[in-house]
């Protein structure tokens, strides 16, 4: 098995050095690393680390010149050496990351070309740069500054996928308090001995661009575009004319630099990114429309992400980011709007900020999937008249959000359920016009458990009954609030909210007695339990174990623990698995049913306003991993501001959804919709 040795040159790194070499040491069997004159404890971090770690090296002393001679020198300390195969070539403020799926010795195997690229930079921008070696005495480096590796005619490259190993380009390393005014110097000096030279001039170039000097840069990446040669520096340096007329408030010569890039290399669209993004800014959206409809073109025909400093996040969620404005105002061609909403709310390097407005945005889009709904029926309004034989005073309580599941202990046939179990919240509060929650003295609430038949095609209503609990915990808020059915090996469960005083809130989960009309219940406990606990939701697993989500970033999953002698029930977590960033606003809103191998759940989000705007999500899982298997576009019901969801269920006879939910917290609703409809808010 081949063996890597680390190689880099040092000097004044002790803050950031051990942090490279922690990134490092499980990979690497050896280290030669050349210091060019620390007067800090750089020196000794690196052999006291390399000791404890038992890794085999030296570190030689050489002082600095330039860049490649002295990479150079490093390199040639490392001929000869045991343990040193192959070169890893970094800097102290870097960190090598290790993908997940990365298996070290298979990985050292598969090394057998002379030269390796790695990507390096940040997720958001990134260029590949070789960073593996083969030690070997006719390699170098060259130039004084931004040198790069020199090989042999016959030497082969590979690429390393970034998923298996990247750089994270840190750039805090302790020398560089004058690094642009160094390789000016040192890129002048190189231009002295080489007058031309295409790399000396753009590395120039960037050089007076990052120093602050626009003009400077200007007229060096012109000179680099007349000289020609490799398509990415010359488009780079269109590219970087138009971003230094930006930073001087100059626009017209900015945009046209930006445009003679599209002209010269129009396979990448950072330039027309930045045109979009000014144009809509300025709220001329029908530009900024035609400007992104030319850059997403681009996107998706010319997909390549090996470019020279590519602006990743641009070509990920930016573009998109820009049409989820531009799109309420002009959008010709119908592109679509929830798609390009989703692509930035599911990209982990979004800023928060970006994501709130996103959401925020998001209203004036939305989907509404009553839409979808099958005609009300006669099956329908039975729903909608849960409650009414009962003597609850209309001009208190309003019907509220209900919660429904099937008694499939009832069904011979599996395909098709014969009993449906109803709860609806009658409340005692309003939601004003501005969404402000109008209470009483005290907060009630009462549930309604009906039963229903469904052998035949018109269902019949078996009973009704006000749902008895234990009153002990009723003080400010009474009742039990949000009940989600559920039912599991033939025994009818329930969670809930219960509130014990203001701002104290937990779940009590227990089961109903059908019969005798009660629940018999307990509170839960929890292990760092917050204050409010509430949106617990159940589900059952392949084994038609019950097991309950805790909550969805990550998502974390636990089963319950029954202290038969205590009054409380404790969640015991067994699960923490990924879910994409936007799900730490993700909110359990129903319980879990099966299909296939899945488990679906509804759930929803909140955007917080002048008032707050609802949105709700299918989520399924994988039934045996419980890993997060795909999820919808978020929509409404109704496109109304507060809408709420307590209970759905699947009927595979009809191939559809019947799903109950309240407007408003004062208007109960039932929709039934064809499964084929659902899916398709899964094509994002």
């Amino acid at each position: 098995m081949p063996k890597i040795c680390l190689n880099m040159i040092v000097k004044n790194e002790s803050r950031v050095i051990r942090r490279l070499m922690e990134s490092v040491y499980e990979l690497i069997d050896s280290y030669c690393i050349c210091d060019t004159g620390s007067t800090d404890d750089t020196v000794n971090i690196i052999t006291d680390f390399f000791n404890e770690k038992n890794i085999p090296g030296k570190v030689v002393f050489e002082p600095f010149k330039d860049f490649g001679y002295n990479r150079t020198y490093a390199m040639k300390q490392c001929v000869g050496l045991p343990d040193a195969d192959y070169l890893l070539l970094l800097d102290a403020d870097m960190v090598l990351e290790f993908g997940k799926n990365l298996d070290i010795e298979t990985f050292k195997n598969s090394l057998e070309l002379e030269a390796y690229h790695i990507f390096q930079g940040s997720p958001s921008f990134f260029y590949k740069n070789v960073r593996i070696l083969k030690n070997h005495p006719e390699f170098s480096y060259w130039g004084v500054t931004h040198e790069y590796v020199q090989t042999p005619p016959h030497a082969r490259y590979n690429d390393i996928d970034k998923n298996l190993l990247f750089i994270n380009d840190i750039g805090d390393g302790g020398a560089k308090a004058e690094k642009f005014e160094r390789d000016i110097r040192l890129l002048e000096k190189g231009l002295e001995e080489l007058p031309g030279n295409d790399r000396y001039t753009f590395y120039l170039a960037n050089s007076y661009r990052d120093y602050g000097n626009k003009e400077k840069a200007i007229e060096n990446y012109k000179k680099r575009i007349e000289i020609g040669g490799w398509k990415e520096e010359v488009w780079f340096s269109y590219y970087s004319i138009g971003k230094c007329y930006k930073d001087m408030g100059d626009m017209a010569n900015a945009i046209f630099y930006w445009m003679e890039a599209y002209e010269y290399f129009p396979e990448r669209i950072e330039n027309l990114y930045e045109i979009v993004n000014y144009y809509r800014l300025l709220g001329k959206n029908r530009l900024a429309y035609d400007y992104y409809e030319m850059a997403d073109y681009i996107r998706k025909n010319h997909t390549s992400s090996d470019h020279l400093f590519l602006q990743k996040d641009i070509y990920d969620y930016k573009l998109d980011y820009e049409f989820s404005i531009i799109g309420y105002y002009c959008n010709r061609h119908s592109h679509n709007i929830h798609s390009s909403c989703m692509k930035v709310l599911e990209n982990p390097n979004v800023d928060e900020s970006t994501l709130k407005n996103v959401l925020s945005n998001y209203k004036f889009y939305t989907e509404d999937i009553h839409k979808f709904a099958i005609a009300k029926g006669e099956n329908i309004r039975l729903l909608e008249n849960i409650g009414e034989s009962l003597n609850i005073d209309k001009n208190e309580f309003f019907s509220s959000t209900p919660s429904i599941c099937f008694n499939k202990q009832k069904q011979q046939n599996p395909q098709k359920p014969t009993e449906l179990i109803v709860n609806v919240r009658y409340v005692n509060y309003k939601i004003g016009d501005a969404g402000e929650y109008i209470n009483k003295e005290n907060i009630k609430t009462i549930n309604v458990i009906a039963v229903l038949d469904m052998t035949k095609d018109k269902w019949i209503k078996k009973t009704e009954f006000e749902l008895k609990y234990n009153e002990s915990y009723d003080g400010l808020y009474v009742g039990l609030e949000d009940i989600r059915l559920f039912m599991n090996n033939g025994e009818l469960f329930f969670n809930a909210n219960r509130g014990l005083e203001y701002h104290n809130m937990v779940i009590e989960h227990g089961k109903i007695n059908l019969g005798s009309q009660s629940t018999e219940s307990n509170l839960i406990k929890k292990i760092d339990q917050r204050t409010i606990e509430k949106n617990w939701t159940l589900f059952s697993n392949q084994k038609n174990e019950m097991n309950m989500v805790y909550e969805w970033y990550p998502l974390t999953i636990g089963n319950i623990l029954d202290d038969k002698n205590n009054s409380s029930m404790e969640l015991n977590i067994t699960h923490k698995l990924r879910t994409p960033q936007f799900f730490k606003w993700v909110r359990g809103s129903t319980n879990g049913i099966n299909i296939g191998n899945e488990i679906w759940f509804m759930c929803h989000m909140v955007s917080y306003e002048d008032r707050r705007h609802y949105y709700h999500i299918f989520v399924v899982l994988d039934a045996e991993t419980y890993e997060l298997k795909k999820y919808s576009r978020i929509f409404t019901f109704e496109k109304e501001k507060v809408e709420y969801t307590l209970g759905f269920e699947y009927m595979e006879d009809t191939k559809r959804f019947l799903i109950g939910y309240s407007i408003l917290d004062r208007d109960t609703k039932y929709v039934m919709i064809p499964k084929i409809k659902i899916d398709e808010l899964f094509n994002n």
